[in-house]
C-alpha cells in the first residue's frame, strides 16, 4: 500500500468499512464538517481530530503517514520546492499566517516577509489590499469562503474565530456565498504600469504537511510572469524555436532541439527523424491552449477584462472568450513571445515517441507533463 496523504488513507479505510462520512464523524465525536475537511483536504481540523478519526476507523500505525507537529519547520524538500517556483508562492499555517514565502511572493506582497503576517487579515482589512486588487469585492468573497472552510474544520480555533468575527462586519458571504471559491480565484492587480497583471490563486496541500497550505499566484497573462512579480530584468522578445527546452526524445531521454534544417526539430543522437516545426508546434499548441484556457477560465478572464476596461485600461490582446478563440488567437494574432509565455507557464515537458502513420510514413506520439494549474 503506497499512500502519502492522510486524507487518502482516511478515505480508503472509510470506503473499506462501507461507512458514510456522517457515521465516521459520529464515531469520532466530531462534526461532519470537520471530517469532510480532513478527507477532502480543504482545511486542517487539528491533530486531535485526526487522531480521533484514525481510532474510529481502526487505521494501523503502519498505514498512517507521520503527522507533523504544529509549528514544525519546513523540511528541506518543501523549502526547495517553494523557492524553486518562478512565480509568487507562500506557505501558510491553519490560521493563514505566513510560514515562509519565496522571493516572488515577497515582491508581490512585501508584508508577507514579516513574522506572523496573516494573508486573510491582509485581504480583508488592509487598505493596501483594496488599493492593489482591482476586483477586491470578488476576491474578498473568495477569501471569505476559504475562511469559513477553515472555521468549520477547526471551530474552536481562537485566531480563526477572531478573523471571522471581524470579517462578518464587512457583509461578506451574504449575497452569493455558494458561487465564491478561493481556489482558482482570479485576482487583478493594480500597478503603476499597464496592463494590469492577472493571476489565479491556487491553493494546494504540501506533501506530508496537511496542517499547511501553499498559496500560489499563477499568472493568467500571456507573459511568463508579470513584471511586478519578479526582481529580474525583463527579457527581450523570444526569437528562438518555440519548443526549446520543452521537448524530449522518448527513446534516449535527451532534449529535442531545433534541427539542422530550417523549421524542424531533431534529436542529437538521431533517434528521431527531422520533425517539421509547424506541424509539431501546432499539435502541441492545441493541447496547451486547451489546458491553459478552459471555458471557466475564459469566463473569469472576461470579467477581469471588463474591470480593466471600466478603469480605462486596454489590453494588448483581448482575452479569449472560448478555448477555440484562444487557439485562433495563437494562430493568427499572438507573437512568439506571447506563445512562448503560454507554453512555459503551462507545459513542463512534451516527450515524443516514433509512431508509424496510417500512410506508412514516420509520425510521432506525444506524452505531456503539465505544470500545476487551477
Amino acid at each position: 500500500m503506497v499512500v502519502t496523504a492522510i486524507s487518502e488513507v482516511v478515505a480508503l479505510y472509510r470506503a473499506r468499512a462501507f461507512l458514510d462520512p456522517s457515521h465516521v464523524a459520529e464515531r469520532a465525536g466530531i462534526s461532519i464538517a470537520q471530517y469532510l475537511a480532513l478527507e477532502q483536504g480543504t482545511a486542517w481540523p487539528g491533530t486531535e481530530v485526526v487522531e480521533s478519526v484514525i481510532q474510529a476507523l481502526g487505521i494501523p500505525d503502519s498505514h498512517c503517514p507521520p503527522l507533523a507537529a504544529t509549528d514544525a519547520p519546513l523540511d528541506r524538500f518543501l523549502q526547495g520546492m517553494l523557492h524553486g517556483y518562478d512565480i509568487p508562492a507562500l506557505i501558510v499555517d491553519s490560521t493563514w499566517r505566513t510560514v515562509e514565502a519565496n522571493r516572488f511572493a515577497r515582491t508581490l506582497l512585501p508584508p508577507s516577509a514579516r513574522p506572523g503576517w496573516n494573508l486573510m487579515r491582509w485581504a480583508f482589512f488592509d487598505d493596501e489590499a483594496r488599493r492593489r486588487i482591482a476586483n477586491w469585492d470578488d476576491v474578498a468573497e473568495g477569501f471569505y469562503q476559504g475562511l469559513q472552510d477553515a472555521v468549520a474544520a477547526a471551530p474552536h480555533n481562537a485566531e480563526l474565530l477572531a478573523i471571522s468575527g471581524d470579517a462578518a462586519h464587512l457583509g461578506l458571504g451574504a449575497v452569493y456565498p455558494s458561487k465564491s471559491c478561493l481556489d482558482g480565484q482570479v485576482v487583478v492587480w493594480r500597478t503603476a504600469r499597464e496592463p494590469f497583471p492577472i493571476t489565479a490563486c491556487l491553493i494546494t496541500v504540501p506533501s506530508a504537511r496537511p496542517d499547511l497550505r501553499q498559496v500560489t499566484f499563477v499568472p493568467r497573462n500571456t507573459q511568463p510572469a508579470p513584471s511586478l512579480m519578479t526582481t529580474r530584468s525583463e527579457e527581450g522578445p523570444w526569437s528562438g524555436p518555440l519548443l526549446t527546452d520543452l521537448l524530449s526524445c522518448g527513446l534516449c531521454g535527451l532534449l529535442v532541439t531545433g534541427g539542422g534544417q530550417p523549421g524542424s526539430y531533431s534529436c542529437a543522437t538521431g533517434c528521431l527523424s527531422e520533425l517539421p516545426a509547424d506541424g509539431l508546434e501546432t499539435r502541441i499548441a492545441k493541447q496547451v491552449v486547451a489546458r491553459a484556457f478552459p471555458a471557466q477560465v475564459c469566463r473569469e478572464l472576461g470579467v477581469a477584462q471588463e474591470l480593466l476596461t471600466a478603469d480605462g485600461i486596454g489590453l494588448e490582446l483581448n482575452v479569449p472568450v472560448s478555448p477555440q478563440h484562444a487557439l485562433d488567437q495563437w494562430q493568427r494574432s499572438m507573437t512568439n513571445t506571447q506563445r512562448r509565455g503560454i507554453l512555459t507557464t503551462t507545459l513542463r515537458l512534451a516527450t515524443v515517441y516514433p509512431s508509424p502513420s496510417t500512410d506508412g510514413s514516420q509520425g510521432v506520439d506525444i506524452a505531456y507533463s503539465w505544470r500545476e494549474l487551477p
